[in-house]
C-alpha cells in the first residue's frame, strides 16, 4: 500500500513538473511584450529628469520635465527642457497609437525660432538632443509595431529575466534605425533591465541598462537608464525623480497648438 502511495505521489510531482514546464513553454515573445506594455497601468504620469551626456571629456547636463497620458489606444507625451539656458523651453510632443496602420504624430518646438516643426516617422531615428538615445528609444512603441520571439530564460545582475527579440513589422521598418532589439525583461518588474540594439547588418550599436527600480503606487518604475554607444566614446545617463502617477492635469498641454504658449 505504501509503495502504491509513494508511486502516486511521485507521479503527481512529475505531472506537476511537466505542467509547469508546459506553462512556461506556452509563454510567447508577444506575451512578454504585452506584460511590458501593461506594467504601467496608470492613466497619467508626471516626472522630472536629468540627462547627463558624456562624450570623451565633454559632459552635457540637461534638465527636463515630462508628462504622459493614456487614452485608450493612444498615448500622448510632452517633454519640456528647463536647463541649460540655450535649450530652455524646447519641447517635444508625441501622439503615438496602438494601431500600427496609423502614423504617429511628433512635433518639436524651438523657442529661439518660435516655430513648431512636425517630425516625420523617419525622424525617430535621429539623436535625442545630442544624446545616445534616439527619439524612438524614448517614445512609446506599440506592441504590434514589432514581431516578438522568445529566445530564452537568463539572468542579468542576478535578476531572473526573459529574453525576447523584437523586429519591426514591415509597416514600421522605415521608422526605425535598428534591425532588431534583444530585450531582457525582469520577471518581477515586468520591465526591461537591458536592451541590445543591432543595426540591419546585425552589428551591435548600443546597450541600454536600467536600474534603481521602485514600486510607486503599485507600479514598478525605473529610476535611471544608461545608454552606451558601442562604436563611439559616449554614453548617456537618464535619471528620473519626483515620479507621480494618476495625478490628473489639464490635457490641453498635449495640443501642438499650445506649444508656443
Amino acid at each position: 500500500m505504501m509503495k502504491k502511495l509513494l508511486s502516486a505521489c511521485g507521479l503527481l510531482l512529475v505531472c506537476s513538473s511537466f505542467s509547469a514546464q508546459a506553462a512556461a513553454e506556452q509563454l510567447t515573445g508577444r506575451d512578454i511584450a504585452v506584460m511590458v506594455n501593461e506594467a504601467d497601468s496608470s492613466r497619467d504620469m508626471h516626472r522630472n529628469a536629468v540627462m547627463v551626456i558624456e562624450r570623451g571629456r565633454q559632459k552635457l547636463v540637461r534638465k527636463m520635465e515630462m508628462w504622459a497620458v493614456h487614452n485608450g489606444g493612444e498615448r500622448r507625451s510632452l517633454i519640456r527642457f528647463n536647463a541649460p539656458a540655450d535649450i530652455q523651453d524646447t519641447q517635444f510632443l508625441s501622439w503615438t497609437h496602438d494601431d500600427v496602420n496609423r502614423e504617429d504624430d511628433l512635433w518639436v518646438f524651438f523657442p529661439s525660432e518660435n516655430i513648431v516643426r512636425r517630425i516625420s516617422g523617419g525622424g525617430k531615428k535621429s539623436a535625442f538632443m545630442r544624446s545616445s538615445f534616439a527619439l524612438e528609444d524614448i517614445e512609446y512603441r506599440s506592441v504590434d509595431a514589432d514581431n516578438h520571439v522568445f529566445l530564452r530564460d537568463d539572468t542579468v545582475n542576478s535578476r531572473d529575466v526573459w529574453v525576447i527579440e523584437s523586429k519591426a513589422v514591415e509597416a514600421k521598418c522605415d521608422e526605425t534605425g535598428y534591425g532588431r532589439r534583444v530585450v531582457y525583461v525582469d520577471k518581477e518588474y515586468k520591465l526591461p533591465i537591458k536592451i541590445e540594439y543591432y543595426d540591419t547588418h546585425d552589428r551591435l550599436l548600443k546597450v541600454m541598462l536600467a536600474g534603481d527600480f521602485r514600486n510607486i503606487d503599485g507600479i514598478w518604475s525605473a529610476g535611471k537608464m544608461i545608454m552606451q554607444d558601442e562604436d563611439k566614446n559616449s554614453r548617456t545617463l537618464m535619471q528620473y525623480t519626483d515620479v507621480v502617477y494618476n495625478k490628473g492635469f489639464d490635457e490641453s498641454v498635449f495640443e501642438h497648438n499650445n506649444l508656443k504658449r
